[in-house]
């Protein structure tokens, strides 16, 4: 009988881990469901808002979009081993008409996009801040060489360091 009992006591114990794990796996789905949205898009029942530097910007009112072929590059580092950089950017127009001057200049902007992100080290890119540093600097580089309009933001679609 003592064999019965201690079988029991067993399966008693695994039935109640078992309650266990789904009674805390339910509450953590349900805590992860009702947390605010961390990430950049939150759905408003009016709107889909963008949330770009502390401006509200419905997806709506952004301008055409540009996008860039993927772009690899050798990052700079101390050391001798080799690190690279697969980035794939989109470019946010403030017209259309800016599509046909970046066909035309579609070559020197890769150019001008591979020395900005080839000085850049693994370090500078890490953080968010680092990424949107990098994305200004693209952003105001080209806009100094265009004419037929700005670009107003630079996506970033893709990102793989290796």
């Amino acid at each position: 009988m003592s064999k019965s009992s201690s079988s029991n006591k067993k399966l008693i114990t695994v039935v109640i881990l078992l309650i266990f794990i789904v009674i805390s796996a339910a509450a953590g789905a349900v805590y992860y469901l009702t947390q605010e949205s961390t990430t950049p898009i939150e759905k408003n029942q009016e709107q889909t808002t963008l949330k770009t530097n502390n401006q509200d910007e419905t997806l709506s009112q952004i301008g055409p979009l540009y996008p860039l072929a993927p772009i690899t590059v050798n990052l700079r580092n101390q050391n001798d081993k080799d690190i690279y950089l697969k980035i794939t950017l989109s470019l946010e127009l403030n017209n259309k008409l800016l599509a046909n001057e970046l066909d035309a200049k579609n070559a020197v902007i890769r150019d001008k996009i591979i020395l900005i992100l080839s000085s850049k080290t693994v370090d500078d890119l890490s953080s968010t801040m680092g990424k949107a540093e990098v994305c200004n600097t693209i952003k105001d580089t080209l806009n100094a060489m265009l004419t037929d309009g700005k670009i107003r933001h630079v996506y970033i679609v893709n990102f793989v360091i290796q």
